[in-house]
């Protein structure tokens, strides 16, 4: 910046990189040598439509994250090749001046980044420690923003990413299923530290605390009997099936929630799989804020107190958390109404009274399903 061209430092993808001030980010895009209908950017943590390109003059310091979308086509042929020595030399990259070939997709190109695919020209400190490593750990907490963007919204904006996947935009966020799945893992990674039962419902609290318990009583006698086993290796057969189908099992909350939504939403005649993705965000709320934050906050709270010659009436039951979680989960229900359906004040808040109230029967449904295949897989 010394010598007076550049005024203005961006940082894109996290780099650091100067350019002359007054540019918008159309011109950006132009620069960079990209093809403005493969690109989405995000301008310090929010979305720039490309309608808005012309209009946006960027200032010194911004932060942008540009994501390019490969288009169709074939990159080079790695797996024919005329030189004979091909087998005995060692592959090297390109550091030369000038135009240069892209080894992902064959285009040639005078910029730094390929215009066709996004590929970023080899250079030297590429293979420095620093860059590497650097990169590495940008590229796996980073994956494009994806993850952070979208568990982001997920918390702050209930039903942004419901109503962005309806209406197309698709490409700056993890795909529904993604999320959800991540959320899963995440919870049951936590779920030791957590020490509450949750999705996992241990034999004993299937035939004692559900209100199918007498039924799961009998049924559990009967097929001890019939393994021939005693009661203590059918419970230990029993908790070990749960650890290993509650971790896939989760997701059929998710179908059972998409047909009540569907319910909800009747007037409106929306496809099911919208309601699907509604649920999935719904599902991957609580399991997160409330499943793996609250309760989990709270029993370590618990523990603490514990420790310290504390004792809680409460520490093994839901009944100071449950109006809690019951409210954080009204709350997010009524806005991601409110958002992704644009239902109206009143009615979002009757539909969020009942997505509220039917996770205890959501829940049950699941365990029930548990139960079962735990029972005779067991």
């Amino acid at each position: 910046m010394a010598n007076g061209w550049f005024s203005l430092t961006l940082h894109i993808n996290g780099e650091a990189r100067e350019f002359s001030s007054g540019l918008t980010v159309a011109a950006l895009v132009a620069h960079l040598g990209m093809k403005g209908d493969r690109v989405a950017i995000e301008l310090n943590l929010e979305i720039v439509p490309r309608t808005g390109w012309d209009a946006i003059v960027l200032k010194d310091g911004d932060k942008l994250e540009i994501v390019h979308f490969v288009g169709g086509g074939s990159g080079p042929d790695l797996m024919e090749s005329s030189d004979p020595d091909l087998e005995t030399e060692a592959v090297r990259p390109n550091f030369s001046t000038g135009p240069w070939t892209c080894p992902t997709c064959g285009e040639t190109v005078d910029r730094k980044f390929c215009s066709n695919c996004g590929e970023k020209k080899p250079s030297k400190g590429d293979f420095s420690m620093r860059h590497f490593f650097t990169h590495a750990l940008g590229e796996f907490f980073h994956f494009d923003s994806k993850i952070f963007r979208s568990f982001r919204l997920l918390f702050t904006r209930p039903g942004f990413l419901t109503a962005e996947y309806v209406r197309g935009c698709r490409k700056p966020y993890l795909h529904p299923f993604q999320l959800f799945f991540i959320a899963n893992l995440i919870y049951f990674i936590m779920l030791p530290l957590i020490g509450w039962s949750g999705l996992r419902t241990t034999l004993r609290i299937q035939t004692h605390q559900m209100s199918y318990s007498q039924m799961a009583s009998r049924l559990v006698a009967a097929r001890t009997a019939a393994k021939g086993v005693t009661p203590e290796q059918f419970e230990h057969s029993f908790d070990h099936m749960v650890d290993v189908q509650a971790r896939s099992l989760a997701v059929i909350m998710v179908p059972l929630y998409a047909m009540l939504v569907a319910v909800l939403q009747w007037r409106k005649r929306q496809y099911f799989g919208q309601h699907l993705v509604f649920s999935l965000h719904f599902a991957a709320f609580w399991l997160l804020a409330l499943f793996t934050a609250l309760y989990g906050a709270c029993a370590w709270a618990f523990r603490i107190a514990l420790h310290r010659g504390i004792r809680l009436d409460v520490l093994n039951s839901d009944n100071l958390i449950f109006p809690v979680a019951l409210a954080i989960l009204f709350t997010y229900a009524f806005f991601a109404m409110r958002t992704a359906y644009r239902d109206s004040v009143p009615m979002a808040i009757a539909k969020a009274v009942v997505l509220t109230f039917s996770l205890h029967y959501v829940l049950n449904a699941y365990r029930f399903i548990l139960f079962f295949i735990a029972l005779y897989f067991a």
